[in-house]
């Protein structure tokens, strides 16, 4: 019986696991998400991303004295052309 309960347990820890890896949600059963809702998600991602290299630029060159305004430039100028990603994509998903 204890054999049973460890099995179960252990296939229920990876099929979290599973799902974890795949979705970044510890659920037993995920819900589908479509093409448009994982666009969205993924520049929301790459946003976020970008503003933490933005952010450490600037320590960067406060901590060093280096001057990373070209740097900053452009992952601001990618940024940006990421926002107007988000909002069309968002725009496709409300329709």
């Amino acid at each position: 019986m204890k054999n049973l309960l460890v099995v179960i347990a252990v296939v229920a820890v990876v099929w979290l696991g599973v799902n974890y890896a795949k979705t970044g949600q510890l659920t037993f059963f995920p819900k589908t998400v479509s093409m448009e809702e994982l666009r969205v998600q993924d520049l929301e991602k790459s946003i976020a991303d970008l503003q933490s290299q933005i952010n450490q630029a600037g320590r960067s060159a406060g901590m060093t004295g280096m001057d990373t305004t070209a740097d900053v430039s452009a992952l601001m100028e990618k940024k940006a052309d990421l926002e107007k990603q988000l909002v069309e994509a968002r725009k496709k998903l409300a329709h």
